[in-house]
């Protein structure tokens, strides 16, 4: 009887710790992004809210992003509603990252030995966070009702990524052909993080510099892996006719100057994510340290696949944005994903080179306090976040309550909305944490989502239609707010002119 007790007792022991990694990474998840549970907006959501679901869907499928398409027809069918999408897309997106973390992280544990001691299970678990839940993918949490999709996305492209990775291995053509459709499906959930695919089968492949032919192989079935979906997304994106990528005039000379540009100035500011260059100098120190190792080591083999890694990160950040009319180029966190993961690259490497916290005690504390930063910079934009919503929420209603004062008082039906600037337009709240682009974005400085916000929030309905230079001479013209006030507002006829400051 004892026998059996103790082995029952041995059995759930084993499951428990099979299971440990996957709710270490959800309980991390939960930490950085718990958070966003709460509802929250950006413009989008404000735009799916007023839109609706049919219209929302119509968005993301001209987009090529088909995912979320598939999600907001699904939401319209079953009848729910917008908070318990809102609800849903954050626990899709919580468990998506969690299972993608876990995946790499067996991923990696193969590719440097069966059986690792507790240290080096540690060291590989939380390298396997920071390279799925790394520093720019606090973005895809601000676009609440998308961030599930998006997520989902980055599943996909990690499964697509483990079968390209077992077809190397194994030589199976079922292998490759489902790591096609998983990575067709990932591009879908979001073009910005398609390159995450590349990045692990090139991170993770064994054998590519075992000699020139497999190493020519590998890179044929790992780049056509890539080139595949995307070049059946361009399709989508033409199916659905925007007009921002795949474009017909494409001048790549000046995409790449202009994606450089981008890059360099978000490499600089992080988004706001973290203080000014410190992610920069972050990764600077990681990749000294790396070459000291390789140095140390005289692992010169491993200089070379950081070059390569390199190189292919670089085409995997690239390739979105040259295939983008250059009007339309965005650098922003969600458009080059896997630029947030460098710090974890360099870490996969020195874990290649045996460098973990049982040799190095400065490591762990250097990376300790990596995340700890990071960790700092989510809690003050998610805060931001909200403090961003109420100012949002205020606005709109203020306007709103404008609005019907003046029609009751002149019994007139105010139907549209014509934007307009002040001298020195504030696209963020004082006091708060701005962010890159739309992050944190005060909502009635954004021309396009005014009206949106204002039948979101308020219930008031309007449509937006071109300003009046004549308008704007008599009323506006030199004029420089700090909060608002009746004196933004002219309306003449049926038409609100809404100055912003």
């Amino acid at each position: 009887m004892k026998t059996i007790e103790k082995h029952g007792k041995r059995n759930i022991y084993i499951q428990l710790k099979a299971f440990a990694p996957f709710f270490i990474l959800l309980f991390l998840n939960l930490l950085f992004y718990g958070n966003f549970l709460l509802e929250h907006y950006a413009a989008d959501t404000y735009f799916s809210k007023a839109a609706g679901w049919k219209a929302t869907a119509e968005n993301y499928f001209s987009g090529g992003r088909w995912l979320m398409y598939a999600f907001c027809h699904l939401c319209d069918i079953l009848h729910i509603s917008f908070q318990m999408e809102l609800f849903l897309s954050w626990l899709i997106a919580i468990i998506s990252v969690s299972l993608s973390s876990l995946l790499i992280y067996h991923l990696l544990k193969d590719r440097i030995e069966k059986d690792t001691n507790i240290v080096k299970n540690g060291w590989v678990l939380l390298v396997s966070f920071m390279l799925i839940s790394n520093v720019f993918l606090l973005e895809y949490f601000i676009f609440a009702e998308y961030s599930g999709m998006m997520c989902l996305g980055i599943l996909f492209d990690v499964l697509g990524a483990s079968f390209i990775l077992k077809c190397l291995e194994q030589k199976k053509l079922s292998c490759y052909i489902l790591g096609i459709l998983f990575a067709i499906l990932g591009i879908n959930g979001h073009q910005g993080n398609f390159a995450i695919l590349v990045l692990i089968c090139v991170l993770c492949a064994a054998d590519t510099f075992h000699s020139v032919k497999t190493f020519i192989r590998n890179n044929l079935i790992i780049g056509s892996a890539y080139l595949i979906p995307a070049l059946i997304n361009i399709l989508e994106v033409h199916i659905g006719g925007n007009a921002r990528t795949a474009g017909k005039n494409l001048n790549f000379a000046a995409s790449f100057w202009k994606a450089t540009e981008g890059l360099i100035n978000l490499l600089k500011t992080t988004a706001n994510f973290m203080p000014h260059k410190a992610y920069a100098i972050c990764v600077g120190i990681l990749g000294a340290f790396f070459l000291y190792q390789i140095l140390r080591k005289k692992a010169w083999n491993m200089l070379l696949q950081g070059v390569y890694w390199l190189a292919i990160a670089a085409l995997g950040i690239y390739a979105p944005l040259l295939a983008t009319d250059v009007n339309y180029i965005d650098v922003v966190p969600r458009t080059v994903y896997i630029m947030g993961g460098a710090a974890a690259v360099l870490l996969v490497g020195l874990l290649y080179m045996d460098v973990t916290p049982r040799t190095n005690i400065l490591l762990p504390l250097f990376v300790l306090a990596f995340l700890l930063i990071q960790y700092r910079g989510v809690l003050k934009i998610s805060t931001s976040t909200y403090y961003a919503n109420a100012i949002d929420r205020y606005e709109a209603q203020y306007i709103g309550t404008y609005l019907r004062e003046y029609e009751e008082t002149h019994n007139v039906r105010v139907t549209k909305i014509a934007f307009y600037a002040d001298e020195q337009l504030s696209g963020f709240a004082a006091g708060l944490q701005a962010g890159y682009g739309p992050v944190n974005e005060r909502i009635m400085s954004n021309y396009w989502a005014v009206s949106v916000a204002l039948r979101a929030l308020d219930g008031y309905e309007t449509q937006m239609v071109e300003p009046s230079e004549e308008i704007y001479t008599q009323y506006f013209k030199g004029k420089n707010w700090s909060q608002m006030n009746d004196e933004e507002f002219v309306v003449v006829g049926d038409t609100l002119h809404f100055c912003a400051y």
